[in-house]
């Protein structure tokens, strides 16, 4: 039995409201996770040692995977991939191995491996077997410790979202807290996990209070298996209850399949939550990240093509910011610093690790969604990428973390039905967009109106629907400014459904903080002959390179009560990290970003050394950037760097690298050295962590990543 008490570490959320009556009464939303204290075992280190190789050693061992959250594996060799695997003890229910395979640094020397379990759906029941294997190689396994949760919430995944749960094991009982305000709403979401989802079973959920000796009856639900269901999906309870002063919650579960009992953990509470009091009377933050998008493609950044007229409407009663740069050229380590507010040198997603999945975000750092949970908002994700999927750890803080890989249309229903649902509480939504992404495939609306307006000669084969994958064929030369109009419509595209938001916000929500902004921006063959010169990858939508077309993003920012203002000062992604949370009055976590309040307001900052990195296709490389100078530089002495001056090339086509090398030198020195810095300060901001994270991922993901040409 897991018991939790309410003690003076208990954490409760209080955020100021008013009722109707006029009487200010405070709102908490109250996670009861957080209520639950975590079963007292210590960290456990498993009999699992000596050399394994391409041929799997098994290992007994006896573990309760409902109450251990993570693997740390402490190993030495030359394999480039470890392969782990675990048998559940209950052979009558799932007889066969779950496996999942991880990079490791095939250098000799001794590394941690952090392998979070807390996000694998399989990791339930009793464990009764591991299995190792590598490949590339022999890897001595020193030791392999179980570390109970620090929480016991897991994540878990049902029908595309993915909720903080908890496992369903026989009971929980939870001290309330006394005068918790009315009206008192519970709502949860009720699944059963997909190793155990099948015929015949059944879990049955059951909450109810105890005062004085009474039980008061708050939810009695039965959640049935469906054999190979594939939304499967939460089942979404809610209803209004009542606690007297000094109750004790109770959550209870049982699974059976055909009356047979079924091991804790074959079910979950999603998001066990108390909504207590009404809503309160601060602003809501929406932060909405536009897939690829390139700044010059806007209107409000000089475009002449009249795409984006929502955008620009809302850049003109906005803080523009024109100068505004991604830390890298591809999602995971661009949205990475967004939300953290630290460099990729520093959170360390993204990186590369042979021809494997890269690194995900591990769970030392702090997210933005998880400093707003902590002052009282509920935290919504609503996103289509699958580099945003909680593999790669950047769903850490979310309430609700839907996964919807459907068009951008689609994507800005389900964020309006967000806003309505979740009226009676403050609100964090983050909306991540994928329209403008290869294939570029608009509607026929915009397919019409802007693609053949912009390109009416067009005779090709390609028709409403273009495809430019880097694993495939180098599209025809007359094919390529087709591409250009169908990703120009595709723009267009998302520009318009925006504007469904926008009415809603500027409607409802007047005073909500908004920022729109991109991860990266989209390359259409300008450069050829200068890539292929200097060894580029040259079939690559983005991830190749850091010149401009990459590397520059828009940045619109809707703070009330702030005039309209464009900033022109160079800023970044990481930078809104503390300028968001400053806005709302709230401390932010110790980050790397600058607070842009003051440039905002029309004061300075110091200058600013801008560097790019973490490319994902072609020979390594980095870039530093100092003022109108920017250097391009490669790993290894394969490749010759190369320097741009963006004021007077603004194209990026003069590379001056040979008339200027003491400009070279000195930009590659304040580079070199502020990634040095970057890379120290992992410890400080990580809360000193210094394991590597075993990002792994099933195979649909895999499959997934290969499709988009990610992987080989």
């Amino acid at each position: 039995m897991w018991v939790g008490r309410a003690l003076a570490a208990l954490t409760l959320v209080f955020v100021l409201g008013t009722t109707s009556c006029g009487r200010d009464e405070p709102q908490r939303l109250l996670r009861l996770g957080e209520l639950v204290e975590t079963h007292e075992l210590a960290r456990q280190v498993l009999d699992v040692s000596g050399p394994v190789a391409g041929e799997a050693r098994l290992f007994p061992v006896a573990i309760e995977a409902a109450r251990y959250a993570r693997l740390e594996i402490r190993a030495r060799g030359e394999a480039t991939m470890l392969e782990l695997g675990w048998k559940l003890g209950q052979e009558r229910f799932i007889s066969k191995f779950r496996r999942l395979s991880f990079p490791t640094v095939a250098d000799g020397e001794v590394h941690t491996y952090e392998v979070n379990l807390q996000r694998e759906p399989y990791w339930v029941g009793r464990v009764d077997q591991l299995e190792l294997s590598a490949r590339g190689g022999e890897v001595e396994i020193l030791k392999v410790t179980v570390t109970p949760a620090a929480s016991a919430y897991r994540d878990l995944a049902l029908g595309g979202e993915s909720l903080p749960s908890l496992p369903a094991i026989e009971r929980y009982v939870l001290e309330l807290p006394p005068n918790l305000p009315k009206p008192l709403v519970f709502e949860s979401n009720l699944g059963i996990v997909p190793s155990f989802d099948r015929e015949g079973v059944k879990v049955q959920f059951r909450a109810f209070v105890e005062h004085d000796g009474e039980k008061i009856p708050w939810l009695d639900q039965t959640v049935d298996g469906v054999p190979g269901r594939e939304a499967g999906g939460w089942m979404p309870v809610r209803q209004q209850v009542s606690a007297p002063a000094g109750s004790r919650l109770v959550l209870e579960a049982t699974a059976t399949r055909h009356g047979q009992p079924l091991p804790e953990g074959a079910g979950a509470w999603g998001n066990p939550l108390l909504v207590a009091g009404q809503r309160s009377a601060e602003p809501d933050v929406i932060v909405v990240v536009i897939d690829t998008l390139r700044a010059d493609f806007l209107g409000s950044y000089g475009s002449p093509d009249g795409l984006t007229p929502h955008l620009d409407q809302l850049a003109s009663r906005s803080v523009r910011f024109d100068d505004l740069s991604a830390p890298a050229p591809w999602t995971l380590p661009s949205v990475a610093s967004l939300i953290t507010g630290l460099h990729p040198q520093t959170h360390g997603a993204g990186q590369r690790r042979g021809n494997f999945a890269p690194t995900g975000l591990t769970a030392a750092g702090h997210t933005l969604a998880e400093v707003l949970s902590g002052a009282g908002f509920f935290t919504a994700g609503i996103y289509h990428n699958i580099y945003l999927n909680p593999p790669f750890g950047l769903h850490q803080g979310y309430d609700s973390y839907l996964s919807a890989e459907v068009e951008d249309d689609q994507l800005v229903d389900r964020a309006l039905a967000t806003l309505e649902r979740y009226r009676d509480r403050r609100l964090f939504l983050y909306l991540h967009l994928f329209g403008p992404h290869n294939p570029y495939e608009p509607p026929e609306s915009e397919c019409n109106e802007v693609a053949r307006r912009l390109r009416p000669g067009y005779q090709g084969s390609l028709g409403c629907a273009g495809d430019r994958r880097p694993q495939g064929p180098m599209p025809a030369f007359e094919d390529r400014p087709w591409m250009e109009a169908l990703y120009k419509a595709e723009i267009a595209f998302t520009d318009r459904q925006l504007g469904r938001l926008f009415e809603v916000l500027e409607a409802e929500y007047p005073d909500a903080l908004l920022l729109v902004t991109s991860d990266h921006g989209e390359d259409f063959w300008e450069r050829q002959p200068q890539l292929r010169a200097h060894g580029y990858r040259l079939n690559a939508d983005h991830g190749h390179h850091h010149f401009q077309q990459l590397s520059r993003v828009p940045g619109i920012l809707r703070l009330p009560g702030t005039e309209p203002a464009e900033v022109h000062d160079a800023v970044e992604l990481v930078d809104f990290f503390p300028t968001l949370l400053d806005t709302l009055g709230l401390e932010a976590p110790a980050n790397q970003g600058r607070n842009l309040r003051p440039l905002i307001e029309g004061r300075q900052l110091p200058r600013l050394t801008r560097l790019s990195d973490r490319l994902l296709y072609g020979h390594p490389r980095w870039s530093v950037r100092r003022g109108p100078w920017k250097l391009v530089v490669p790993h290894g002495d394969e490749v010759t760097p190369e320097l741009y001056h963006l004021e007077d090339d603004p194209g990026e086509t003069d590379d001056r690298a040979a008339q200027e090398p003491e400009t070279v030198q000195a930009l590659l020195a304040l580079g070199q050295e502020e990634r040095a810095r970057r890379a120290r300060e992992r410890e400080r901001y990580l809360s000193g962590q210094d394991i590597l994270s075993a990002t792994y991922l099933e195979w649909n993901h895999i499959t997934k990543l290969r499709s988009l040409g990610y992987l080989n």
